[in-house]
């Protein structure tokens, strides 16, 4: 049953490989995207995978429950959309529940009726899946075997590169078992081969395995290397804490060998910390042993025990004689014999396995040689020896711990000759190891030699004419090179020094400019400020008129006078109106006709109260003027809009004006005001020609140098064509303005 538990361990990693596994962030990611996926198929895949991730995680009876919900609702959901991979799926899922209750007989039903379905309808895949899953369910590993190569053939056979990997994963760990080295080793480098080419994020699993393959056959270099690699792989794919505890614990192993004693004890603590993340009581003792173990080797007797005392629950409980055992010999360590005595008692009364045996037999001997009971240790070491096997490395220590008990006994002559016998072993360790370094290195040393000889003697045949031809301008080439050489320095130098003065004076130019370009915003932030003070008070005085106009209005009772007057206040009103925007805008050189022409008609309309009777139409592009043309274009629109206000719909309940102003050209405008009225009378020119209002609007037309065009056509529309002229600053070029001082700085610099 212990070979089955190993398995089922192991082969928890790679259960669902079809699918790749969720990491704790993808994992909470899917929950998150469960709540709003809409379509049916990716959620039940999403479903799925996170009733997977309970499963392989199994922390506690809640995720089994939490798997069995999201997966009835896959399944459903499956049934429903008739999709055959997520039924199969489902299923397998099912069985892995049952098992995970320990309810095998309704498992093992559950799993060969999703092998079968999964069969049925040429699912490899799924197929693959169950069979990988089944293979757990045995209780030795040659069982298990064939199950695991025909998942492997069989996501061969569908292309699922993932799926073969995870299995020669698994295949390599069944003969690493079975203490096939060659096999594992092959099926290993075959799963890490595909997993670099998909770039899968399990490989720190493949890694691990690898270091512990080198470690047991004491390549402890590559094993050093192969577990550095497996942690920072680890740390990379976010791997769980079983894997990082595992991890550390082969580090900690490793640096301890090698004499790295603090690096061995960092990497246990790292060790027991993920180990307590993985509230496995289980994992979290064995690394708390392991380290306790450590700190013994070294010496550190009342560290191991503190480390040890940490271990929850009582060690005789289940007879962990790992536990006892090291109490025993710590206790014995710090001449505490009777608490020593009662753990070795405890031992003695215990049953063990061989492994155990390996672990507990060398620390029986060291407590009976620390407590005088050295002649009883006999009987460990032969057991051990017989145990342990012929490996060289084995047989040293052991012989190593007899000579010890011997001298212990007093037999001396025997402790001599188990000495000498440990010397020989581990000089043949040494001189076996060291002559294979040797003739590596040889051979490298020798290759690269030969082949250094080769590109020297040709080499060296060219410089020996190079040198003859050459000796005698040799000294003349070595004096021209030191003249050169001198020159060069003294050019540098002057270069550095006239580098130094021209960079002063760029300094004091820049310092200059940025004066003066100072005194220019300076300048510049008055001008406007002027502007504007003009513009605001032009501004006013216009009001000023219009008031005083309004109160001459009051004590006239001439309807003509009083006409005129009002005519007059509204043209003063448009050209306030455009001083007005010009001081409250950050632009004084431009007003925007759209703004100007929507405010104008507000005006007009509530100055004659047509807002039930008279609709407006306003149709106009961002057209931007100066002062010079915006006060004349104005004054048109007061005059045309007042006109068709007054006459144009005499005797009609509705009218529209409409107001249009547009680019027409490159630079030129066209201002429409129309309206649906009466139109112009007959004999027009004769008679309105001399009009105020007329006149008006002919002199400012010319004032934009535009043309005046008149269409009665249902209505009445004017037309005024114009030129847009350039920035009112440029108007005359002997003022100082803007463009000037920006050129003026421009050119200085």
């Amino acid at each position: 049953m212990k070979k089955n538990f190993i398995i089922a361990v192991l082969l928890l990693f790679t259960i669902n490989a079809f699918t790749q596994k969720l990491t704790i962030k993808e994992f909470e990611q899917a929950k998150k995207t469960l709540s709003f996926e809409k379509d049916e198929a990716k959620k039940a895949r999403l479903l799925n995978r996170l009733a997977v991730y309970y499963i392989m995680r199994f922390d506690s009876p809640e995720d089994i429950d939490s798997c069995a919900v999201l997966n009835q609702q896959s399944l459903n959901l499956g049934l429903k959309l008739k999709s055959k991979k997520i039924i199969a799926a489902s299923m397998l899922v099912d069985g892995q529940i049952a098992n995970r209750r320990k309810d095998k007989v309704l498992a093992a039903k559950l799993k060969n009726k999703a092998l079968d379905y999964a069969h049925k309808n040429g699912l490899k895949n799924q197929e693959a899946e169950a069979y990988l899953d089944m293979s757990c369910d045995f209780d030795n590993y040659t069982d298990a075997l064939p199950y695991v190569q025909k998942a492997s053939q069989l996501f061969k056979a569908s292309h699922d590169p993932y799926g073969e990997a995870e299995t020669y994963y698994n295949i390599a760990f069944i003969y690493e078992e079975k203490q096939n080295a060659d096999s594992s080793f092959k099926y290993l480098q075959k799963s890490v081969k595909i997993k670099k080419t998909i770039h899968n994020y399990e490989l720190y699993k493949d890694y691990s395995n690898l270091t512990r393959f080198y470690w047991k056959r004491g390549n402890i270099k590559e094993a050093l290397d192969h577990g550095l690699q497996a942690d920072l792989l680890a740390e990379n794919a976010d791997a769980g804490p079983k894997w990082r505890t595992l991890i550390y614990n082969l580090l900690a192993i490793i640096n301890n060998a090698l004499n790295h004693q603090e690096k061995s004890l960092e990497f246990y603590k790292k060790s027991i910390e993920m180990a307590r993340k993985t509230k496995s009581a289980v994992y979290l003792e064995t690394i708390q042993v392991n380290t306790a173990k450590s700190l013994y080797d070294n010496g550190r007797f009342k560290e191991a025990l503190e480390i040890l005392k940490t271990v929850k629950g009582d060690p005789t409980a289940d007879c962990k004689v790992r536990n006892l055992s090291m109490y025993m010999v710590l206790y014995s360590s710090i001449k505490q014999y009777e608490n020593a005595r009662s753990y070795y008692e405890k031992v003695l009364k215990c049953e063990m396995n061989e492994k155990e045996k390996q672990y507990v037999y060398p620390i029986m001997i060291k407590y009976l040689i620390q407590t005088g009971q050295a002649s009883k240790a006999y009987f460990y070491i032969n057991a051990l020896k017989k145990v342990e096997g012929s490996n060289l490395k084995t047989l040293s220590i052991i012989e190593k711990t007899f000579s010890a008990i011997d001298s212990a006994t007093g037999n001396y002559h025997g402790a001599f000759e188990h000495f000498k016998n440990y010397k020989s072993l581990n000089d043949s360790i040494f001189n076996t190891k060291s002559s294979q370094q040797y003739n590596d290195l040889q051979l490298k040393y020798d290759t690269e030699k030969k082949d250094k000889s080769i590109i020297l003697l040709t080499q060296h045949g060219k410089l020996q004419e190079e040198i003859i031809r050459n000796a005698s301008i040799l000294r003349y080439v070595f004096i021209g090179s030191i003249c050169t050489l001198l020159l060069f320095v003294l050019l540098l130098y002057n270069r550095s020094r006239l580098k130094q003065r021209a960079h002063k004076n760029l300094e004091y130019k820049q310092q200059q400019i940025n004066e003066q370009n100072e005194a220019l915003k300076k300048l510049l932030s008055e001008k406007e400020w002027l502007l504007k003070e003009i513009h605001h008070r032009v501004k006013n005085n216009l009001q000023i008129v219009i008031s005083l106009l309004g109160t001459q209005s009051m004590y006239l009772d001439n309807e003509d006078a009083l006409t005129a007057i009002q005519n007059s206040q509204h043209r003063m009103y448009a050209m306030s109106l455009i001083h007005q925007k010009l001081y409250q805008s950050d632009a004084i050189a431009y007003i925007d006709m759209s703004w100007y022409i929507q405010e104008l008609v507000r005006y007009l309309k509530e100055s004659f109260a047509v807002d039930q009777n008279i609709d407006f139409k306003l149709d106009m592009e961002c057209v931007e003027l100066d002062v010079v043309q915006a006060v004349p274009l104005g004054l048109i629109l007061n005059e045309a809009i007042s006109n068709s206000i007054k006459y144009a719909f005499a005797g009609k309940e509705k009218g529209l004006i409409t107001i249009k102003l547009k680019n027409i050209e490159s630079n030129i405008y066209q201002l429409l005001i129309a309206d649906d009225g009466v139109g112009l009378p007959e004999g027009f020119e004769s008679q309105e020609r001399e009009s105020l209002g007329m006149n008006l609007m002919i002199g400012l037309t010319d004032q934009l140098n535009g043309s005046l065009e008149f269409k009665s056509n249902n209505g009445l529309a004017i037309v005024i064509t114009f030129t847009k002229k350039g920035d009112l600053l440029n108007v005359n070029e002997n003022d100082v303005n803007a463009a000037d001082l920006k050129n003026g700085v421009l050119m200085e610099s």
